[in-house]
């Protein structure tokens, strides 16, 4: 059985407290967030869309939750007519961008590690998450095909 795209992406949030019918607020995932900074909203169709107020992408906010920005809609039922080609999530810029913001992260944490520093647990967290972000990257940049 398929899981709602409201359910999975509530599923991945912290302090998530209803607003409205098919409205809440929640800790944005992808940014150390002590009070709700982050907008969830589910349309008619089941879609889901959000808006972190400190700044987060959405791209970024979907990586951290773990997800594809696919599993923010319900699955539509096909024609045999759609396009092969999957669409492109973030440019090229943008995911160079993302790359470079996340690398220099894991490249200060390595650092601090060959010197001795011990990371926090907020450290360790964000540094899961950009590993996460990479690996997203890597994905979309093959396509979402998995090579070893």
């Amino acid at each position: 059985m398929s899981t709602a795209p409201i359910d999975r992406v509530l599923a991945g949030l912290t302090k998530v407290r209803q607003r409205q019918q098919g409205q809440w607020s929640a800790c944005c995932p992808a940014h150390e967030d002590k009070s709700p900074s982050l907008s969830v909203r589910e349309f008619p169709d089941g879609g889901v869309t959000f808006t972190c107020f400190a700044g987060c992408s959405k791209p970024e906010i979907v990586a951290a939750l773990g997800l594809v920005m696919e599993e923010l809609y319900p699955p539509r039922a096909k024609s045999g007519r759609e396009p092969q080609r999957q669409p492109r999530l973030l440019t090229a810029g943008q995911a160079l961008e993302l790359l470079d913001r996340e690398s220099n992260l894991v490249a200060v944490a390595a650092g601090n590690i060959a010197n001795g520093v011990t990371l926090t647990q907020p450290d360790l967290d964000r540094l899961l998450v950009a590993a996460g972000r990479v690996g997203w990257l890597r994905e979309q940049s093959l396509g979402g095909a998995h090579h070893a």
